[in-house]
């Protein structure tokens, strides 16, 4: 019933399908999970969700503010469990043939792997704002002693420097 964006700065934005309200305060609750951040008062995170749900069904994109990150919603106007953009006809199956592309798959939905992914690509954005390396999970301070560069890269021709110099 939802299309959903999970748009937060660093990394790419996430899209998932919600089939109704609840699944989508499962996910808002779940961004804010993955955050670590509090929720300050229930009432007003739910009501939010709700008027991000009217935005989506009134045919615009409502969006929900989750710590960092920005929830969109938008709203899919024929749902069923597998998009495909073949199936476009209402009359499929009443003599009408189907008319698919072949891409048909399952909607992508919030569960608990999409959960740890979200926590892991928030994490290793962070750590390449303050200078760190995402990819190899190493923090600014932890760069090799003699070239500054992280663990990604080879490190053949790096001298350690001796235990004297670091006294």
């Amino acid at each position: 019933m939802y299309d959903v964006t999970i748009k937060a700065q660093g990394i790419e934005d996430r899209g998932y399908h919600c089939k109704d309200g609840a699944e989508l305060r499962t996910l808002v609750y779940g961004v804010f999970r993955v955050q670590g951040e509090p929720v300050k008062n229930d009432s007003e995170l739910i009501a939010e969700i709700g008027g991000a749900r009217s935005a989506a069904d009134l045919g615009g994109v409502g969006s929900v503010g989750a710590g960092d990150c920005t929830v969109a919603v938008a709203e899919v106007e024929d749902w069923t469990e597998f998009s495909c953009d073949g199936h476009e006809s209402l009359y499929v199956g009443l003599g009408e043939t189907v008319r698919c592309d072949g891409t048909c798959g399952p909607r992508r939905r919030f569960d608990r792997a999409a959960l740890v992914d979200l926590s892991v690509a928030l994490d290793d954005a962070e750590l390449d704002a303050t200078g760190g390396c995402g990819g190899c999970g190493l923090e600014a301070g932890q760069m090799c002693a003699a070239c500054r560069k992280c663990n990604c890269e080879r490190h053949d021709v790096c001298v350690r420097p001796s235990a004297d110099a670091a006294e």
